[in-house]
C-alpha cells in the first residue's frame, strides 16, 4: 500500500504540489490507496476521469471508463454474472488472445490467476472504479430471457379484477417483482443502446419495443395482466397520478445506479387496449463525451463551411432536423471547438444533455416560468459572446435570437424543418420580419441520422448498370462497388452498428440575404443556394454509401428527397 501511495502522490505532484500535499495528509489517517483516490474524487479536488487516469499511470497500467466503453456481448458472457459480482470484475472486450478485464485492484495476481483458470482465457487487467464495475454488471448482464422469466413468474401472483382501487394499484406497483421488472426494462434499454422504450398494450398481451439506431425492435411480449401494475409503477416513480387513466400524462424518471444516473422522459396515453407508456432516454449526462467536430464525418466542403461559420464573430447559425437527429450533438461539437477562457458562452436548453466546462448552461423550467425567451432576455444583459438556444419554438424566442445575432452575438439554435432552406421560410412563418431574418442569418445545417454498416459483417456488392441508373440516374459511368448489410453477433444480427449523420449546408450569400429580406419564394432561394455550391442531404447520403458507411436503403428510409 505504501509504495502505491508514494507513486500516486509523486504522479499527483507533477500536476499540483498543493494536491500532493493534501494527499499526504490524508494517507496518514487512512493508508488504503483506493480510499485516497475516492477522497480526491469525492471532494472535487480533481475530475474523476483525470484522477483515475493518473492513479493508473502511477502503477503503469491502463484505466478504462466503463461508462463510455463499448462492451463485446460475447466476451461479457464468458464469465457468469455470479462470478462477476463475487470478484467485482467484468470482461469488456478481447484484443488478440487476451480478454480485457476491468477491476478495481489490477495488481492482485492471485485474482488474475483464479479468473484465468475459470474462464480458460488469458486475461489483461485494467483499472476501473468499483462502483463503475458494479454499474456495468447491472447493465451488461441484463437480458430479455431474465425479463421474460421474471414476468412469467410475476403474472401468476396477480388476480384478474374488473375494477381496481387506488390502494390496490399502489400495492401492485409496490410489488418487489414489478419494481424489478420496471428497472430491468430500463437497464435493458441502456444495455442495448436504445433511445426509447415502448410499452404497448394489445388485445391479449403487452408488446415491449426498443428504438435502437432509429428503428423499433420488439424485444418481448408480456402477459396483459401485468399492464396495470407495470404502468402504475412507472407512473409512481415519474410523479404521475396513478388513478387517472383517461387522460395523457407526462413525467420524468431518474434511474439511479451507484455512480451515475440516467434520466427518462415518460409519456402515457389511453388506448382502446389500455394505457401505453413511452420512456425516452434523456441521456447519461455524466457519461457523455462530446465528439470532436472532426469526428462527425462531415464532407470536406461541409466541414470547411462549418468551421467558417462557427468562427464568425456574429450572426445566427441554425441546425435543423426532427427530434433525435443529433442536432444537439453537432451544436456542442461546434461549441467545444470554439470554447475558450476568452469567450463568454451561455446556453439555454431543455434538457441539458452535455456538460461543457467553461460554458454557462441553463435548463428551462416551465413550472416557474423559466422559458427560452425569458432566459434569452437575461442572457443579453450577461455580456455574452456566444449564445446557444436549444430550440426555437415561438415568435418571441425567434425574434430575440435574430436580434441578438444582429447586435454582435454569435447565436447557435435549432429548428424543426425538413431541410436547410425551409429554416429560412420557417422563421418568416413563425412571424419574424424578413428584413430581420436576412441580415441575421449566416448559415443553416440540416441533418438526419442513418444506421451505420457493421464493419464486422458488411458484404461488398457491385452495382449493375440497371441498378446504377435506378439509384443515381447517372448514365455512362462504370458500375460501383458498395456494401450491403448482413448481420452478426457484434451488431445483434441487424447488419448495422451505431448511426452517422448525413448533412446539408447552406451558406447565406449576399444574394440569398437579399432574396430572404424581400421574402422571395423558396424556389428562388433554392436556385440562389445552388449557385453558391449547396448540395442536398440526399447527395451527401449517396457519397457515404459509396464510402461504405451506410446503405441505399437507409438513405431512402430516412432522407427526404426534396
Amino acid at each position: 500500500m505504501k509504495i502505491r501511495n508514494e507513486r500516486f502522490i509523486t504522479t499527483l505532484g507533477r500536476e499540483s504540489k498543493r494536491l500532493a500535499e493534501e494527499a499526504k495528509n490524508f494517507i496518514t489517517s487512512d493508508p488504503d490507496h483506493y480510499h485516497l483516490l475516492l477522497h480526491i474524487i469525492d471532494h472535487g479536488m480533481m475530475p474523476q476521469d483525470k484522477a483515475c487516469r493518473l492513479w493508473a499511470d502511477s502503477l503503469g497500467i491502463a484505466w478504462i471508463d466503463l461508462r463510455a466503453t463499448l462492451f463485446q456481448p460475447k466476451i461479457v458472457g464468458l464469465m457468469p454474472k455470479a462470478s462477476a459480482e463475487k470478484f467485482e470484475v467484468i470482461p469488456v472486450y478481447q484484443m488478440g488472445e487476451a480478454v480485457t478485464l476491468a477491476t478495481a485492484n489490477p495488481g492482485d495476481t492471485a485474482l488474475k490467476a483464479k479468473i484465468e483458470a475459470q474462464m480458460n482465457q488469458k486475461v489483461s487487467m485494467v483499472f476501473a472504479l468499483k462502483e463503475d464495475i458494479l454499474d456495468a454488471i447491472a447493465v451488461q448482464y441484463q437480458s430479455v430471457d431474465f425479463i421474460e422469466t421474471l414476468a412469467e413468474t410475476t403474472a401468476i401472483s396477480f388476480p384478474v379484477r374488473k375494477t381496481i382501487s387506488k390502494e390496490a394499484l399502489e400495492a401492485m406497483a409496490g410489488n418487489e417483482a414489478i419494481i424489478e421488472l420496471a428497472r430491468s426494462l430500463m437497464l435493458l434499454a441502456v444495455q442495448q443502446g436504445a433511445s426509447d422504450i415502448h410499452i404497448e398494450p394489445g388485445e391479449t398481451g403487452i408488446s415491449v419495443r426498443l428504438r435502437i439506431d432509429g428503428v423499433l425492435h420488439e424485444k418481448t411480449r408480456l402477459e396483459k395482466i401485468l399492464l396495470s401494475p407495470l404502468i402504475s409503477r412507472i407512473k409512481i416513480i415519474s410523479g404521475m397520478n396513478i388513478t387517472e387513466k383517461r387522460r395523457p400524462q407526462d413525467g420524468r424518471i431518474t434511474l439511479e445506479l451507484r455512480n451515475r444516473s440516467i434520466g427518462f422522459r415518460v409519456s402515457t396515453v389511453p388506448t382502446v387496449n389500455g394505457e401505453k407508456a413511452v420512456l425516452r432516454m434523456l441521456g447519461q449526462v455524466q457519461a457523455k463525451n462530446i465528439p470532436l467536430l472532426e469526428s462527425l464525418i462531415l464532407s470536406k466542403k461541409n466541414y470547411d463551411w462549418a468551421k467558417r461559420l462557427i468562427n464568425t464573430p456574429s450572426g445566427a447559425f441554425f441546425i435543423t432536423g426532427p427530434t433525435g437527429s443529433g442536432k444537439t450533438t453537432t451544436l456542442f461539437s461546434a461549441l467545444q471547438s470554439i470554447n475558450s477562457s476568452e469567450k463568454n458562452i451561455m446556453t439555454i436548453e431543455d434538457p441539458v444533455e452535455y456538460r461543457l466546462p467553461g460554458v454557462n448552461q441553463v435548463q428551462v423550467n416551465p413550472a416557474i416560468d423559466l422559458k427560452f425567451a425569458t432566459v434569452l432576455r437575461s442572457f443579453l444583459r450577461q455580456d455574452p459572446d456566444v449564445i446557444l438556444v436549444g430550440e426555437v419554438r415561438d415568435l418571441e424566442t425567434a425574434k430575440i435570437s435574430t436580434e441578438a445575432a444582429l447586435t454582435g452575438h454569435l447565436v447557435f439554435a435549432t429548428l424543426h424543418t425538413n431541410d436547410a432552406l425551409q429554416a429560412v421560410t420557417r422563421l418568416v412563418d413563425i412571424g419574424v420580419d424578413p428584413f430581420l431574418v436576412g441580415p441575421s442569418l449566416i448559415g443553416v445545417m440540416s441533418q438526419r441520422l442513418v444506421r451505420k454498416l457493421c464493419t464486422e459483417c458488411r458484404k461488398p456488392h457491385t452495382l449493375s448498370h440497371t441498378e446504377m441508373n435506378a439509384m443515381f440516374s447517372w448514365e455512362g459511368i462504370e458500375p460501383l462497388t458498395v456494401y450491403r448489410h448482413k448481420g452478426c453477433s457484434t451488431c445483434r444480427f441487424t447488419g448495422y452498428d451505431g448511426r452517422i449523420a448525413v448533412h446539408e449546408m447552406l451558406m447565406v450569400s449576399e444574394e440569398l440575404r437579399r432574396l430572404v429580406s424581400e421574402n422571395a419564394p423558396v424556389q428562388e432561394l433554392r436556385k440562389a443556394a445552388l449557385r453558391t455550391g449547396y448540395q442536398t442531404m440526399h447527395y451527401d447520403g449517396i457519397k457515404k454509401v459509396i464510402r461504405g458507411l451506410t446503405t441505399f436503403e437507409e438513405i431512402e428510409r430516412v432522407v427526404p428527397q426534396i
